[in-house]
């Protein structure tokens, strides 16, 4: 007897496992619709995730709001999570950060240590409201209570810049151990640079309270799993959550504001270091700081749950040329996307003077030893453009391209712009910008440029490029 269950099962597997517009694909979509209308929740928020990674399909934002709210009426946390999104982007509702804000809290207050992060995010940063430092740090916390990586990273960045808390190199070492434990991005680096202000006596200290920290987490596992029922009630686990986290019995990280040693309030807002120019044809420039140390370690772990060798990744009209790349690929498209990915595509925007529209879906490329892009251009040619069209793309020509290094090779992985002759070297957090058309709105063939092999380390580059009109 089938279900709406084992609807939205095959109708699932059918979508993932076919192209679209093709008849296999269509009949999954209508079974998960049957699903979905049965009151399945899983249906509902697969077909929010279908719809919302239709960028030219008519009524495909509306459609992926829709669904995702149905999904939210019953509980489905992430659809809450993926209703923040579509408001900051402004796809099938209302642009409205307040909103965001306020979907992010609701799933904050229930529990989820993801949520969690993105909330104490917009916090520092100042999207939706005013930026609260203290609130954001008491959000990280909560995730921290729960042992989330990113949590654990950014407290240790907190207590060493002394924001939101009050500055302990002490315990922010402590926190950012855990995070290099749990093999959190860029937290051994970051380990080094908080252990170098240490001495002997002071780095026994911080490991004793790294244990401490990492002993009460898996007290807390042990807690769940002789009462598994708490994890049935939000309030209930919410409660065993804090009671536990209370016995590290370490005023600093307390979850009351008010029993936490003073500190400034205030947010962290990023703000990258000026533009530094190039070259004027083609026309290059760079930006040191362009993304924060917290945004870089949060763009790999998200990257990191979907690389694939690229030459895989060529289904979709964005990466028709990644078979110019030899290493691994993340497209972090919609369901990846959260509120450091649409920040990070604002600033994108706002440094080339466009709306967040205009940037395409950001990609995650990874560079091993012997890993190259070979030589290419970023702007597409007239058959591209016209192929691009009869597939419902009309946001025109790529005007601009952008990357950041999130990784530098420790040698090799330059960038070479041929025509120029010119090979520029990254730096962590580095952001390598080109326009890819001349004033006249002409391509630029000068563009012409390589990633050269990398001879040593690794390189992670976040990279995207910016079209005429608006990509969504």
């Amino acid at each position: 007897m089938q279900t709406a269950d084992s609807w939205a099962e095959e109708g699932e597997a059918l979508v993932a496992g076919s192209s679209y517009g093709s008849a296999e694909f269509e009949r999954g979509l209508g079974l998960l619709q049957k699903a979905a209308e049965a009151g399945s929740g899983a249906a509902q928020l697969t077909l929010g995730h279908v719809y919302s990674q239709m960028h030219h399909m008519p009524d495909a934002p509306r459609q992926a709001a829709a669904w995702y709210r149905r999904a939210a009426e019953q509980g489905e946390p992430t659809a809450l999570n993926r209703l923040a999104d579509l408001h900051m982007i402004g796809r099938g509702v209302p642009q409205d950060d307040a909103e965001a804000l306020r979907l992010y809290n609701r799933t904050a207050e229930r529990g989820y240590a993801v949520m969690q992060c993105n909330l104490a995010y917009m916090l520092s940063e100042g999207i939706g409201g005013p930026a609260d430092a203290r609130e954001a740090l008491g959000w990280y916390l909560r995730a921290a209570a729960q042992g989330e990586p990113r949590a654990y990273f950014n407290l240790g960045l907190c207590f060493f810049d002394g924001t939101g808390a009050s500055r302990n190199p002490l315990q922010a070492w402590a926190w950012m151990e855990n995070a290099r434990r749990q093999d959190y991005p860029c937290s051994t680096a970051e380990l080094q640079r908080i252990g170098a202000g240490l001495g002997p006596a002071e780095l026994a200290q911080a490991r004793e309270l790294a244990e401490r920290i990492e002993q009460n987490f898996m007290q807390l596992q042990q807690a769940l799993e002789r009462r598994p029922e708490v994890l049935e009630s939000p309030e209930k686990y919410r409660r065993l959550v804090e009671q536990n986290f209370a016995a590290l019995a370490v005023p600093a990280f307390s979850l009351d504001p008010a029993a936490r040693p003073a500190a400034a309030g205030g947010g962290r807002t990023h703000v990258p270091s000026a533009q530094v120019r190039v070259s004027e044809h083609p026309n290059i420039f760079t930006v040191d700081d362009f993304v924060s140390r917290s945004e870089c370690a949060h763009l790999m772990t998200l990257a990191g749950q979907d690389l694939r060798p690229a030459h895989t990744l060529t289904a979709d009209i964005l990466s028709q040329e990644n078979l110019a790349f030899t290493g691994n690929m993340a497209a972090l498209q919609t369901v990846l996307c959260d509120a450091v990915v649409r920040q990070v595509e604002r600033r994108i925007g706002s440094m080339f003077r466009l709306p967040a529209s205009h940037v395409e879906p950001l990609s995650v490329l990874r560079y091993q030893g012997g890993h190259r892009y070979a030589p290419h251009v970023d702007y597409f040619d007239a058959a591209r453009m016209q192929e691009n069209r009869s597939k419902g793309d009309n946001a025109g020509q790529r005007v601009a391209s952008f990357l950041v290094y999130l990784r530098a090779a420790e040698a090799g992985g330059e960038t070479h712009y041929l025509t120029l002759g010119r090979k520029i070297a990254g730096r962590e957090r580095m952001a390598l910008c080109h326009f890819n058309c001349l004033p006249s709105g002409e391509p630029d063939a000068a563009t012409l440029h390589t990633g050269e092999a990398v001879v040593r380390g690794e390189k992670w580059l976040a990279r995207t490029t910016l079209r005429e009109k608006p990509f969504y």
